[in-house]
């Protein structure tokens, strides 16, 4: 009998499987770049003109009318800090570990996904702050930036077919056609009641979107394919569930000049190594009427 060997060593497997849901970050990997910030308030023109709505026909002999001319305007957002810190005590590197790998590597790999998916969620999100009286600057997100086709539907309303086609024609009456949304953000379960949809919806290759799956395509009735794109960070919860119907090429991130996201070495301040990754950034919407938020959906499938 060995049961009672004490020099018997335990099976410990060299295999760490991480399923934390940190990988889930479609936006910081397919928004495009725009020019850098050079100030904390990012200032960028949009301009756009609206149709008539009424017959416009001028009488013979009748003077130039100005009065019609639309100047360009000013949009902004504030940069802000994010940070995912490290910290390894000498000891904690010194002794063996079950992966064979250095702890302060892998907690810098771990760092790097988790300042990703700060990013992320406050791309979605994020709340506009000065960063007044020393609290910390905000940069406005999707929720703070579309505000001209955002609504929050009736009680125990639910998400029809209906609904989206109802979404893309605000998108449509808003803007040229080349600019419709194209990309759908939102929670599971409204992804899940897409694909009980009967028709007008297709699967396919998402090599250009930097998803390892293929994707759910909808084809809306007013001539615009979107993509569906189920995303954690869009509110699920009960009585607020929300959808984003986006032009995807109209929103970029500026990061402030030199603050791309960066490892820092920080002070050593005893038998430990500390250290930070850290970026400052601000999202940029070129033309947020192109975009539709919609909330309050019911939460149930």
């Amino acid at each position: 009998m060995t049961d009672g060997d004490a020099s018997r060593r335990e099976s410990l497997l060299s295999i760490l499987r991480d399923v934390s849901p940190s990988y889930d970050n479609y936006l910081t990997s397919n928004l495009g770049r725009a020019p850098d910030a050079t100030n904390t308030l990012h200032e960028w023109v949009v301009h756009n003109v609206a149709r008539p709505t009424s017959n416009s026909i001028t009488e013979e002999g009748y003077p130039a009318d100005y009065s019609t001319l639309t100047q360009p305007t000013r949009s902004n957002n504030i940069t802000a800090i994010m940070t995912s810190s490290v910290r390894v005590s000498g000891t904690q590197r010194a002794i063996d570990h079950a992966t064979h790998e250095d702890p302060f590597v892998f907690h810098k790999t771990e760092a790097l996904k988790r300042l990703k998916s700060k990013m992320e969620y406050s791309t979605i999100n994020g709340a506009v702050a000065s960063g007044a009286s020393g609290t910390a600057r905000g940069m406005r997100g999707l929720v703070g930036c579309i505000s001209t086709n955002m609504s929050a539907q009736s009680s125990g309303t639910s998400f029809t077919e209906t609904a989206l086609n109802d979404i893309m024609n605000l998108s449509w009456t808003a803007v040229g056609s080349d600019y419709v949304a194209d990309v759908l953000l939102c929670p599971m379960v409204i992804k899940r009641r897409i694909s009980d949809f009967t028709t007008n919806t297709r699967n396919v290759e998402a090599i250009k979107k930097r998803l390892t799956a293929e994707v759910q395509v909808y084809d809306s009735q007013v001539g615009q394919s979107i993509m569906i794109l189920p995303h954690k960070d869009v509110n699920a919860a009960a009585g607020s569930l929300s959808v984003f119907a986006i032009r995807e090429e109209l929103f970029k991130y500026s990061f402030l000049s030199g603050r791309e996201p960066m490892w820092q070495e920080l002070a050593k301040d005893g038998d430990r190594d500390n250290g930070q990754y850290l970026t400052e950034l601000t999202l940029v919407s070129y033309a947020e009427k192109a975009s539709v938020w919609q909330s309050s959906f019911q939460h149930v499938l």
